[in-house]
Protein backbone atom coordinates (compact mmCIF):
# COMPACT_ATOMS: atom_id res chain seq x y z
CA UNK A 1 0.00 0.00 0.00
CA UNK A 2 1.08 3.54 -0.72
CA UNK A 3 0.54 7.15 0.39
CA UNK A 4 -1.22 6.20 4.02
CA UNK A 5 -1.63 8.52 6.65
CA UNK A 6 0.39 7.74 9.87
CA UNK A 7 -3.00 6.64 11.36
CA UNK A 8 -4.35 3.92 8.69
CA UNK A 9 -0.55 2.58 8.82
CA UNK A 10 -1.18 2.27 12.50
CA UNK A 11 -4.55 1.29 12.41
CA UNK A 12 -4.62 -1.24 9.11
CA UNK A 13 -0.87 -2.39 9.10
CA UNK A 14 1.33 -1.92 12.28
CA UNK A 15 -0.83 -3.04 15.23
CA UNK A 16 -2.09 -5.78 13.27
CA UNK A 17 1.18 -6.58 12.35
CA UNK A 18 2.62 -6.43 15.85
CA UNK A 19 -0.23 -8.86 17.29
CA UNK A 20 1.01 -11.55 14.81
CA UNK A 21 -2.68 -12.91 13.67
CA UNK A 22 -3.79 -12.54 9.54
CA UNK A 23 -4.15 -9.61 8.21
CA UNK A 24 -5.81 -8.48 5.26
CA UNK A 25 -4.26 -5.41 2.84
CA UNK A 26 -5.29 -4.71 -0.42
CA UNK A 27 -7.09 -8.11 -1.75
CA UNK A 28 -4.49 -10.32 0.16
CA UNK A 29 -4.29 -11.80 3.17
CA UNK A 30 -0.54 -11.72 5.06
CA UNK A 31 0.89 -13.71 7.92
CA UNK A 32 3.20 -11.68 9.74
CA UNK A 33 5.15 -15.06 10.53
CA UNK A 34 5.43 -15.79 6.84
CA UNK A 35 6.35 -12.39 5.76
CA UNK A 36 8.30 -9.49 5.89
CA UNK A 37 6.93 -5.95 6.75
CA UNK A 38 8.94 -2.94 5.48
CA UNK A 39 7.45 0.93 5.79
CA UNK A 40 9.22 3.52 4.16
CA UNK A 41 8.55 6.91 5.15
CA UNK A 42 8.76 9.90 2.16
CA UNK A 43 7.16 12.00 0.11
CA UNK A 44 3.91 11.22 -1.61
CA UNK A 45 4.03 9.49 -4.72
CA UNK A 46 1.64 10.50 -7.57
CA UNK A 47 -0.67 8.43 -9.61
CA UNK A 48 2.12 8.13 -12.87
CA UNK A 49 4.71 6.97 -10.28
CA UNK A 50 2.35 4.33 -9.03
CA UNK A 51 1.35 2.90 -12.47
CA UNK A 52 2.66 -0.34 -14.07
CA UNK A 53 4.18 -1.80 -11.01
CA UNK A 54 7.10 0.97 -10.50
CA UNK A 55 5.92 2.20 -6.93
CA UNK A 56 8.13 -0.01 -4.91
CA UNK A 57 10.81 1.14 -6.84
CA UNK A 58 9.86 4.73 -6.50
CA UNK A 59 9.24 4.53 -2.96
CA UNK A 60 12.67 3.24 -2.75
CA UNK A 61 14.56 6.04 -4.06
CA UNK A 62 12.93 8.74 -2.46
CA UNK A 63 12.15 6.76 1.22
CA UNK A 64 13.92 6.31 4.07
CA UNK A 65 13.62 2.65 6.06
CA UNK A 66 11.32 3.24 9.14
CA UNK A 67 10.28 0.11 10.04
CA UNK A 68 11.87 -0.93 13.26
CA UNK A 69 11.26 2.35 14.50
CA UNK A 70 7.98 2.16 13.64
CA UNK A 71 7.04 -1.19 15.10
CA UNK A 72 9.66 -0.14 18.57
CA UNK A 73 7.58 2.82 18.91
CA UNK A 74 3.98 1.23 18.64
CA UNK A 75 5.24 -1.15 21.28
CA UNK A 76 5.90 1.24 23.85
CA UNK A 77 2.69 3.24 22.70
CA UNK A 78 0.83 -0.43 23.50
CA UNK A 79 2.36 -1.22 27.30
CA UNK A 80 0.79 -0.59 29.85
CA UNK A 81 1.96 -1.40 33.74
CA UNK A 82 -0.23 -2.20 35.83
CA UNK A 83 1.30 -1.03 39.63
CA UNK A 84 0.89 -3.01 42.83
CA UNK A 85 2.39 -1.64 45.31
CA UNK A 86 2.90 -1.94 49.35
CA UNK A 87 2.22 1.80 49.84
CA UNK A 88 0.53 4.60 49.10
CA UNK A 89 3.69 6.53 48.83
CA UNK A 90 5.52 3.45 46.67
CA UNK A 91 2.42 3.51 44.19
CA UNK A 92 2.94 7.25 44.00
CA UNK A 93 6.62 7.93 43.68
CA UNK A 94 6.47 4.76 41.13
CA UNK A 95 3.94 6.25 39.14
CA UNK A 96 5.37 9.79 38.70
CA UNK A 97 9.09 8.36 37.94
CA UNK A 98 7.44 5.68 35.06
CA UNK A 99 5.11 8.98 33.87
CA UNK A 100 8.67 10.65 33.17
CA UNK A 101 10.09 8.09 31.58
CA UNK A 102 6.90 8.25 29.52
CA UNK A 103 4.97 4.88 30.54
CA UNK A 104 1.96 4.33 30.99
CA UNK A 105 0.31 3.27 34.05
CA UNK A 106 -2.36 2.37 35.82
CA UNK A 107 -3.67 0.64 38.89
CA UNK A 108 -3.47 -3.60 39.48
CA UNK A 109 -6.96 -3.53 40.82
CA UNK A 110 -8.40 -1.58 38.09
CA UNK A 111 -7.01 -4.14 35.87
CA UNK A 112 -6.33 -7.57 37.20
CA UNK A 113 -9.50 -9.20 36.36
CA UNK A 114 -8.62 -8.06 32.51
CA UNK A 115 -5.38 -9.84 32.61
CA UNK A 116 -6.95 -12.68 33.86
CA UNK A 117 -8.74 -12.90 31.15
CA UNK A 118 -6.16 -11.88 28.97
CA UNK A 119 -8.31 -8.49 27.42
CA UNK A 120 -4.92 -6.68 27.65
CA UNK A 121 -2.38 -8.73 25.67
CA UNK A 122 0.62 -5.99 26.37
CA UNK A 123 0.06 -5.61 30.00
CA UNK A 124 3.28 -5.70 32.84
CA UNK A 125 2.77 -5.77 36.42
CA UNK A 126 5.43 -3.36 38.64
CA UNK A 127 5.51 -5.37 41.95
CA UNK A 128 6.89 -2.01 43.89
CA UNK A 129 8.25 -3.20 47.76
CA UNK A 130 9.83 -1.11 50.18
CA UNK A 131 10.63 -3.42 53.18
CA UNK A 132 11.84 -7.03 54.08
CA UNK A 133 8.10 -8.02 55.73
CA UNK A 134 5.00 -8.41 53.12
CA UNK A 135 1.71 -8.31 53.93
CA UNK A 136 -0.31 -11.36 53.18
CA UNK A 137 -3.01 -9.84 51.22
CA UNK A 138 -0.41 -7.76 49.21
CA UNK A 139 1.67 -11.35 48.73
CA UNK A 140 -1.34 -12.85 47.38
CA UNK A 141 -1.99 -10.26 44.94
CA UNK A 142 1.88 -10.16 43.38
CA UNK A 143 1.46 -13.86 43.41
CA UNK A 144 -1.27 -13.87 41.40
CA UNK A 145 0.30 -11.49 38.88
CA UNK A 146 3.83 -13.59 38.69
CA UNK A 147 1.04 -16.45 38.20
CA UNK A 148 -1.10 -15.02 35.11
CA UNK A 149 2.20 -13.23 33.72
CA UNK A 150 5.34 -14.89 34.28
CA UNK A 151 8.34 -12.82 33.24
CA UNK A 152 5.65 -9.68 32.60
CA UNK A 153 6.07 -8.97 36.40
CA UNK A 154 8.57 -6.91 37.39
CA UNK A 155 9.73 -6.03 40.94
CA UNK A 156 11.22 -2.55 41.79
CA UNK A 157 12.36 -2.26 45.22
CA UNK A 158 12.15 1.29 46.52
CA UNK A 159 15.16 1.84 48.87
CA UNK A 160 18.40 0.05 50.34
CA UNK A 161 16.29 -3.22 52.21
CA UNK A 162 16.87 -6.34 51.53
CA UNK A 163 14.66 -7.84 49.55
CA UNK A 164 11.75 -9.85 50.68
CA UNK A 165 12.52 -13.35 50.97
CA UNK A 166 8.98 -13.98 49.25
CA UNK A 167 10.76 -12.28 45.85
CA UNK A 168 14.20 -13.70 46.17
CA UNK A 169 13.62 -15.96 43.01
CA UNK A 170 12.36 -12.79 40.69
CA UNK A 171 14.82 -10.43 39.14
CA UNK A 172 14.68 -7.70 41.27
CA UNK A 173 15.41 -3.52 40.01
CA UNK A 174 16.21 -1.25 42.62
CA UNK A 175 14.74 1.96 42.44
CA UNK A 176 16.24 5.46 43.86
CA UNK A 177 13.92 8.28 42.74
CA UNK A 178 17.32 10.74 42.89
CA UNK A 179 18.85 8.25 40.44
CA UNK A 180 18.33 8.36 36.65
CA UNK A 181 20.29 5.41 35.72
CA UNK A 182 17.77 3.67 38.57
CA UNK A 183 14.47 4.56 36.87
CA UNK A 184 16.13 4.56 33.21
CA UNK A 185 17.08 0.20 33.75
CA UNK A 186 13.50 0.00 35.38
CA UNK A 187 11.88 1.36 31.73
CA UNK A 188 14.08 -0.54 29.82
CA UNK A 189 13.27 -3.51 31.96
CA UNK A 190 9.41 -2.85 31.76
CA UNK A 191 10.07 -1.95 27.83
CA UNK A 192 11.48 -5.44 27.35
CA UNK A 193 9.39 -7.23 29.22
CA UNK A 194 6.47 -6.30 27.44
CA UNK A 195 8.09 -6.60 24.21
CA UNK A 196 5.68 -9.33 22.33
CA UNK A 197 7.65 -12.84 21.97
Amino acid sequence: MFNLSEERLRGEVVEPWRRGGLMELGDHEWDPGESELRVLEGPELAPSQLALGRGWGNAERSAVDVTAQVIRQAAAEALLVAVLAETADGRDTAVRLLGEAGIRTADWAELRTRIDADEIPQVVALLVVERANLDGAWLFEAGLAVGVLGGRAVVAQLGDAPPPPELRDLALVRLHAEEPASVQELAERLRHAGAPT
